[in-house]
């Protein structure tokens, strides 16, 4: 077969792998370095004209199954409104006290992660009903409203964090995209396609019945995440990309304070390689106490964010790869399918290329070919290959963008094989970083057949190249729960049963299993409770469960302790639920008073389940505290075949000294944490 037959045969084929797949095609960033080709250098545009034509070009690639459209960069609407209430009260804010309060439940210690209740030990700043309500919370009998914050319609309030006397609120709302020459008329601008907009506002508390809006800042694209690490508020946006005319110089742009800034080109970012990609990913960051300081951007052409991990130093943002490009199907085909066709099978396809038919029918026959030699393998020859060729396609990008006081840096890609579970499946420590993953081995599964699943656990250096690997753990489950402690991870997967593995990283270029212990359930989030103990929360069944482990000797890990949580609605068919299953800043733990509390109930209303928890008596239920405020809708839930009571459903628990405090979106609840007793309540709403 001569060279320029046998590239034509090769479109034939790969494009039948990939219509009798039914994948679509996404051609970006991700899949050329997955795809084996290598690292790329980081680039700068020369121009607005150069970007705008390189996201052309990535729009044409994807096609019509692509991202969607480019909007908000900034919206020509997007004018930031604060309609911050006029509050009585005239106490000052001192930036908390000096009891002992909970914070934030977090991966990594100081790095703290925004949510919808805050505290400073003096204070509750909650989110609730679409806007900030500040709480006088200590002392409990004295609790009280001092007011609210209140946003325009348009604008829906996600999570906030506070800092001594600042306050931040992160908000989110769709608008339209801003062109350098030109606005694109409403009529073009799809709703179902928009990207929103991310709103910054930061606010001094100095006095805190008048809350004052100090900043206020615009991003371009959905809120992936962020993180509070000193001074600075860094703010990680996804933004996809429209398909626009190159005539349209597209300028990605800032708003402070109501004034727009055009974004550098010396802070836009992006590899040079032939599948573009047209996601940007924004950084922000912004320092919250010195007003003076400028706002920093850049943005990075690096495809979806899906999981987000922050360290002190480091942002790794990475996309689980599940598609093909045409390239790199050609390489795997060359590389594994092509090579152990028998020699008839090639005659065949030679064959089939020199027919008259259209490509369609072409692609057909190719398919039939080779569906027919697959067919004639073992289990195991097929088993081997349909691994091979999904270890090639299932990878994990991953980029490490390194941050120091606002500044920001693109440092290093790199990849792993399978999909990451959530922000816990990553960890750095000591110089390198550290992965948990799974292999689904049904990347071909229409095609070719599939293999069973398989989970890994790597570690990559600061350039994110692998260093070490520990591969096939667990075959035919999945990870469901992954917690790095020092040098030691802790693993859950399941299929059947739980299996909680404990592995020794202390070697990064040997990491090994050093025990397990199968019991059933899984756990879907790991806590440790000291050095040689883990708590767990999870599932049996259909009952929420709670273990402590005992890894004192990591080769022989036990459960020393459980308890199970059933749904009180008395209907068999629904399952208990918790919003710690799925939340880890739903968790409250304190090892020095014995504390664990978690929300739990049914899916339309959580109690707060308080426990004592210690190593002699393990895990017991010391009470539970519900919200039982009656609203409005209350009537109307009367006529329903099953009531949902949302509002009541308790979504976060904290302490202030020896007060325990409940929040749901109607109630702030105080209970004494000696014996429950009630102490006070706050209504919201």
């Amino acid at each position: 077969m001569n060279e320029k037959k046998k590239s034509k045969l090769y479109a034939i084929i790969l494009a039948g792998v990939i219509v009798f797949a039914g994948f679509v095609v996404v051609i970006n960033l991700q899949q050329q370095i997955a795809s084996g080709s290598g690292t790329y250098p980081i680039k700068n545009f020369g121009s607005y004209e150069e970007l705008t034509s390189f996201l052309v070009t990535g729009n044409q690639n994807v096609g019509r199954y692509g991202s969607g459209f480019f909007s908000g960069m900034l919206g020509a609407s997007a004018v930031a409104i604060d309609m911050s209430k006029e509050m009585t009260n005239g106490a000052r804010h001192d930036g908390g006290t000096s009891v002992d309060y909970s914070q934030t439940n977090v991966q990594v210690e100081g790095v703290d992660e925004p949510d919808i209740v805050k505290t400073d030990g003096t204070y509750l700043y909650i989110v609730s009903n679409n806007k900030v309500i500040i709480v006088k919370a200590y002392p409990a009998e004295d609790a009280e409203i001092l007011g609210e914050v209140e946003f325009n319609d348009s604008l829906s309030v996600l999570n906030i964090f506070i800092d001594g006397s600042r306050l931040v609120v992160f908000l989110q709302t769709y608008d339209y995209p801003i062109l350098k020459n030109a606005f694109i008329e409403e009529s073009k601008i799809s709703y179902w396609y928009g990207s929103p907009d991310t709103y910054v506002k930061i606010y001094d508390l100095e006095d805190i019945s008048d809350p004052v809006l100090v900043k206020d800042i615009v991003v371009g694209g959905s809120l992936s995440g962020a993180r509070l690490i000193g001074d600075y508020v860094y703010v990680i946006t996804t933004q996809y990309s429209y398909s626009t005319d190159e005539n349209d110089t597209i300028v990605p742009r800032l708003m402070v304070n109501d004034e727009v800034l055009e974004v550098s080109l010396s802070d836009i970012y992006y590899v040079d390689i032939p599948e573009k990609s047209s996601t940007f990913t924004n950084i922000v960051s912004v320092n919250i106490h010195d007003d003076a300081e400028d706002v920093h951007q850049k943005i990075f052409l690096l495809g979806t964010t899906q999981t987000l991990y922050v360290s002190e130093n480091n942002i790794y943002v990475s996309y689980s790869m599940w598609y093909y490009d045409y390239p790199s199907l050609e390489k795997i085909l060359e590389d594994k399918l092509l090579p152990i066709l028998p020699d008839s099978a090639r005659v065949q396809l030679d064959t089939v290329e020199g027919l008259n038919l259209e490509d369609y029918q072409k692609q057909m026959i190719a398919q039939w070919i080779i569906q027919g030699y697959v067919k004639s393998l073992s289990d195991e020859e097929k088993s081997n290959i349909v691994k091979d060729i999904a270890k090639d396609t299932e990878k994990t990008i991953i980029h490490r963008i390194s941050i120091n006081d606002g500044e920001i840096s693109y440092e290093a890609q790199g990849a792993v094989t399978g999909y990451v579970n959530n922000q816990f499946s990553l960890s750095e420590y000591g110089g390198y970083l550290r992965v948990s993953s799974t292999l689904s081995g049904s990347t071909l599964s229409y095609y070719i057949g599939s293999v069973e699943s398989q989970n890994n656990v790597y570690v990559l250096d600061m350039d994110l190249q692998l260093v070490g690997s520990l591969e096939d753990i667990a075959p035919g489950e999945t990870i469901y729960a992954t917690r790095f402690v020092g040098d030691i991870c802790y693993l859950v997967t399941f299929r059947q049963i739980d299996p909680f593995f404990v592995i020794d990283l202390s070697e990064p270029t040997n990491p090994e299993v050093l025990g397990q212990l199968k019991i059933p359930g899984y756990s879907t989030y790991l806590h440790p409770y000291d050095e040689t103990h883990v708590i767990g929360i999870g599932r049996d069944g259909s009952k929420v469960k709670i273990s402590l482990f005992d890894v004192s000797d990591m080769s022989n890990p036990i459960e020393l302790s459980n308890y199970t949580m059933e749904n009180e609605d008395n209907e068999e068919w629904r399952w208990a639920e918790s919003s710690a299953l799925y939340e880890h800043k739903a968790f409250l733990f304190d090892r020095e008073k014995n504390l664990l509390v978690i929300p739990a109930g049914s899916y339309s209303k959580q109690l707060a389940y308080v426990f004592d928890i210690n190593l002699d008596d393990g895990i017991n239920l010391k009470g539970t505290i519900s919200h039982d405020v009656e609203t409005e809708n209350e009537e109307d839930n009367e006529e329903m075949y099953y009531i949902y009571d949302y509002g009541n459903s308790i979504q976060r628990t904290l302490y202030i000294d020896d007060v325990l405090y409940t929040i749901s979106n109607n109630l702030v609840k105080m209970n004494s944490l000696d014996d429950l007793s009630e102490i006070n309540s706050v209504q919201l709403v």
